[in-house]
Formats: structure tokens, C-alpha cells, sequence
């Protein structure tokens, strides 16, 4: 099989998307886009600052934002294994090409076994297990984004993180927490245990941990890549390799022993795929791309089609009124993902109507700035019927960028000696029969990876994400508004305090709508007080927050803000002519 390059028509927007659409801003014209801020410098942020450096590297050694995206993702893999995984996790990403002056986002997302059921599967929904993971996509869409985008050879790509791997990196408290919140699961694992466990003991803040089984894939991969003389035989070999070879194999061996869904089949058939995103114009020279569906990263860009109209210049980030009504917009996106959004293979999402301005107008009208939305909340349409995440961010110095949210699933469940951790997406499946969410045979849970990109005049302008299951698409949107609304930098656009409506059903199963605002402590009590009297049930401190990275390029400033709420995250910016960060 060739490289599957499939553009999806959901374009529908005033803003256009490739080339075509971006013809018509400010600052671009259909020879070339506008000179790209940042000068000949280049920047990698992530969760992790060895990824980050893995990325850094492979930029220094000539590669693309593509290459290093995937040179960080690996490395990820191996030092941050409970959020994601290049080998057994989904990935959504945005990429910008300089050479075709176009973004376009990567669907790496795969299927539901074609074995499972909704009834078989709700008697064990809330089990851990093997039977909660879907057919693992992310991998071939990294091989997708090398060949269509990438200049380095695989292995260059893979060694940092097969160095990684072989050598060890020191457990971090982030890491410890984790490992003591699933040590029940961890030990009932062997091959987890054989990693997680030092003479029968936890692994503790600062021991080490090694992946020589994961770097044996990694080193196979690289093998199956050498085997064929052109670069792009070696891609496809590798893609054989897992989908269609021993990797598959193992995986759905592994299935079939723990009561999982999987097949070869769906494995055989499986390819990510390059396709459209989505876009609103936000003002007139600015447009702010997401993933389309089966993302959700739809969300994002309803809130925001909603918010545009709002002067958030005259607002400070954590006043009252500007987190209402933010809160209140959110709350509108997400009663539309929750009656609309699903795979489009199974289900119309009416991306037009949704995505439209009079109705983005209408949905404006039903905000009362004295009064908060309680679940449930119908959605302005017609019915359609039918974190466990990193997020990290690349720009090279030719101007490519890459914003990529993975994710994988916090269940630390080993595939026999692949060193493969699984993921357990299809807890974010609804049982419900008119649900467009519903689990489905064959076909792709609505995912909650959306990294956005925003450019201006023509060029990347905010490239970001937001850890966290449905906290994703809410904090990215305070995210950009902290940048493009309240003009922060990129830094203290990550650091401001966020905020998490529940006023929708949850993406996890039991899928309850919780109707309350959860706030990180940092807000004041004037606030907390103000929006309790607008009926905003409010917890304070509780909930998932999640963590976020971004990059900001502004004229000639380039910047980066890493997640400071936890203590591996790490930003870096170079010059293409200086490796010293």
C-alpha cells in the first residue's frame, strides 16, 4: 500500500483553509506567504524536557518540524508512558507547510474492534483492560507526517528515543504520582511490573527507569526501515511492520488471551490519513485551524465563533464577567459536540451549519451575563442522531510548525515484550443508541486530541493544546483568548489559572453531566463570590485542569510557554545557526 494522503470536504467556512483559503487574508499573497516572524529561529515545547530535547536535536541535525514532532513524540513515549504513546496510542496534529502554504491536519485515530458490542462491552465499562482499546493509529500517522513532510532518515529520528529507553531517565514526582494511583494495575501486570517495579518495590522519585523492550521495537522498526533501499519503501515497510506484520500480531495475540475486541483485520485495513481542517475567522486577519471530526476540536471553534464578537481588551483574564463568559460559551460548543459530533463515517455532523456566523449569532443571544447554563442544554440545531493526552509544539527555522496533542490513557497495560503501552479509548464511547458518540464496530470514537493553530496574516501566529479529556477544547480556548484577547505572552498565556465547566455528559464513562464550574485556587474571592451570584456551582482546587504548552510568534519575538504546573515541562528556542539554546 502506497502513502494514503485523503482530504476530507468540511471546509464550509468564511475562512477557507490550504492555500486557496488562505489567499484572501491580509499579509498573503498566492506567491508565498507573508515573511514568517521568528527570523531563522526555531522552538520545541513539551511535557517533558528530555522529549523536548530529542526534538532539538533532530532540528539541529537538519530535520523538519515533522521530524522532530515525531523525534519528541517517541521520546514521550518513553519517559511520559501514562500519557502517551507513539506506538499504541491516537494522535490528532495540525501541521503548517511553508513550501505549500497550506495547514492540514493528521488523522491518526483507529477503529473499534470488530469484535466488541455495546452490551458486552457496558458490563465491563469500568474495568481496565485490553478490551478498552481501540486499534492504535498513531503510528502510522507519524509515518504519514515523515513521508509527506520529513527530510531525516528513521533511524536518526528514532535514536533519541531508543537512547532514552536504553539508558534510563530519573522517575519524576509527576511519574510517582501515577505509579501509586494505578499500583494495583501495575502489579497484576508482569510485564508492566517487570518496568514499574525494582525487587518487587514501586519505583520511587528519582530511581530510574529503563524501556529495553520498548527500544527493541523502536531498534525493529528502524531495521524493517533499513531493509529497503528508497526512503519512502523503507516508510511503508515500517508501516507494514506494525499494521500487518509482528506488531499486529502481537497486539491482537495479547487481545485474544484478555478478552479484547481486536482483530488482524482492522489492523490490515487501517491507514491514518492527511486530511482538511477546520477553520473560523476569528477577525480579519486572523483564522484559527482545529481537527475535524471525529476530533472534537470542533468545540474549540464554536466557543470561539461565539466569543469573537466579545472586547475581551477591556476585560482582565480572571474578572468575573470574562470567565462567565467564557464558561457560558463553552457550555454552548459542548452541547453541540454532545448532539452532534461522532465519526463522519457513521454519522452526519452538520459542520456548515454549526460552524456558521448567524448561527455562531444565535447562540451568542442565549448567554445571560447575570444567570449560568445548567445542564441539560439543547443544542441550536437540529438533532443529528444516528487525560490522559500530552500536547507539544514545533516550529523550524524554514517556518514549518507542528502542533500535536497524543494521547494514550493512563492504565500502564504492557503488550507481552513489545514494550507497546496500550490505550483504553473506548471508555470515551456512549452506549446509548442515538448517541452519534455510540460505540460502533469498526469505526472511530469521537476523539478528544485537538491541538489548534492560529495564523495571521497568513503565517502561524499561536500554535497550542490543553491536556485533559474534556478540559481540551476549554482550555485552549482561554488559552488563545489569554494571547489573542488579553494579549499575554506565550508564557504567562500557559501560567494564568483555568476553569472547567461540567455542564455537559462527560467523555468518560458514566457520562455525567455534573452541572458545576471548577476553578484552580488562584482566583479571588470577589470573583468566586461574583460568579456563585450569577448560579455558577462552584469547587475549587477540584477537578482536572490539565497541562498546556504553547508557542507564541510575535513579529520578531518567538516565544514558548511550558506547563509550569508540573515539574518536567520545558520550552526551548535556538537559532538555526547557534545550538546553544
Amino acid at each position: 500500500m502506497g502513502t494514503n494522503v485523503r482530504r476530507r470536504e468540511f471546509l464550509m467556512t468564511s475562512a477557507g483553509a490550504g492555500a486557496a483559503g488562505l489567499a484572501g487574508c491580509a499579509g498573503f499573497s498566492s506567491d508565498g506567504p507573508a515573511e514568517r516572524s521568528g527570523g531563522d529561529r526555531r522552538a520545541v515545547v513539551s511535557q517533558h524536557h528530555l522529549a523536548t530535547e530529542a526534538g532539538l536535536e533532530t532540528l539541529e541535525a537538519g530535520g523538519t518540524a515533522a521530524d522532530a514532532a515525531v523525534a519528541v513524540a517517541c521520546g514521550l513515549s518513553v519517559v511520559e508512558p501514562w500519557f502517551s504513546s507513539a506506538l499504541g496510542g491516537g494522535t490528532w496534529a495540525l501541521y503548517y507547510d511553508t513550501e505549500a502554504d497550506e495547514v492540514t491536519s493528521l488523522d491518526g485515530v483507529g477503529p473499534v474492534g470488530l469484535e466488541a458490542t455495546p452490551e458486552d462491552y457496558e458490563e465491563r465499562a469500568d474495568e481496565a483492560g485490553i478490551h478498552q482499546a481501540v486499534v492504535p493509529g498513531a503510528w502510522d500517522g507519524w509515518m504519514l507526517w515523515l513521508a509527506e513532510y520529513g527530510e531525516l532518515e528513521l533511524p536518526d529520528v528514532l535514536e533519541p528515543a531508543i537512547d532514552l529507553a536504553r539508558e534510563g531517565y530519573p522517575v519524576s514526582p509527576e511519574m510517582e504520582g501515577w505509579l501509586e494511583g494505578e499500583a494495583e494495575l501495575i502489579a497484576d501486570r508482569p510485564a508492566a511490573a517487570e518496568i514499574y517495579h525494582d525487587d518487587g518495590d514501586l519505583l520511587e522519585e528519582g530511581d530510574t527507569v529503563t524501556q529495553d523492550a520498548m527500544a527493541d521495537t523502536f531498534e525493529a522498526m528502524a531495521d524493517a526501515y533499513a531493509s529497503e533501499d528508497e526512503r519512502a519503501d523503507g516508510i511503508q515497510a515500517v508501516r507494514d511492520y506494525f499494521y500487518r506484520g509482528p506488531i499486529a500480531e502481537a497486539i491482537v495475540e495479547y487481545s485474544d488471551e484478555h478478552g479484547g475486541y481486536l482483530t488482524l483485520e482492522e489492523f490490515e485495513a487501517f491507514e491514518a490519513e492527511i486530511v482538511d481542517p477546520l477553520s473560523i475567522e476569528y477577525d480579519e486577519d486572523l483564522e484559527v485551524y482545529q481537527n475535524p471530526p471525529n476530533s472534537q476540536g470542533i468545540t474549540q471553534l464554536l466557543a470561539l465563533n461565539v466569543l469573537k464578537e466579545y472586547e475581551f481588551g477591556d476585560l482582565e483574564p480572571d474578572d468575573a464577567d470574562a470567565v462567565h463568559l467564557q464558561t457560558e460559551a463553552i457550555k454552548l460548543a459542548f452541547a453541540d459536540r454532545h448532539h452532534h459530533v461522532g465519526d463522519p463515517d457513521r454519522v452526519e455532523v452538520p459542520v456548515e451549519d454549526l460552524l456558521d456566523d448567524e448561527y455562531a449569532a444565535s447562540q451568542r443571544d442565549r448567554i445571560d451575563m447575570d444567570e449560568a447554563m445548567e445542564w441539560p442544554i439543547e443544542t441550536g440545531l437540529e438533532e443529528t442522531g444516528a487525560d490522559h493526552t500530552t500536547t507539544f509544539h514545533v516550529v523550524d527555522d524554514e517556518g514549518n510548525a507542528a502542533a500535536v496533542t497524543t494521547s494514550l490513557g493512563a492504565q500502564f497495560l504492557v503488550i507481552g515484550d513489545t514494550g507497546i503501552h496500550i490505550n483504553n479509548r473506548m471508555r470515551m464511547l456512549a452506549l446509548e443508541d442515538d448517541d452519534p458518540n455510540r460505540l460502533t464496530p469498526g469505526y472511530a470514537v469521537r476523539h478528544t486530541s485537538n491541538p489548534y493553530m492560529a495564523l495571521r496574516n497568513g503565517g502561524p501566529y499561536v500554535l497550542g493544546g490543553v491536556t485533559g479529556v474534556d478540559t481540551q477544547s476549554q482550555g485552549q480556548t482561554q488559552q488563545f483568548l489569554n494571547v489573542a484577547g488579553f494579549g499575554l505572552d506565550a508564557q504567562a498565556a500557559v501560567d494564568r489559572p483555568r476553569f472547567v465547566s461540567t455542564a455537559f455528559p462527560s467523555t468518560d464513562y458514566p457520562y455525567e453531566a455534573d452541572n458545576t464550574l471548577q476553578i484552580e485556587t488562584e482566583f479571588s474571592e470577589a470573583v468566586r463570590d461574583d460568579l456563585e451570584e450569577r448560579g455558577h456551582d462552584l469547587e475549587e482546587g477540584a477537578g482536572m485542569f490539565g497541562t498546556g504548552n504553547a508557542i507564541v510568534l510575535e513579529d520578531d519575538d518567538l516565544q514558548v510557554g511550558a506547563e509550569s504546573r508540573i515539574s518536567t515541562a520545558e520550552g526551548t528556542v535556538s537559532r538555526a545557526n547557534d545550538d546553544s539554546s
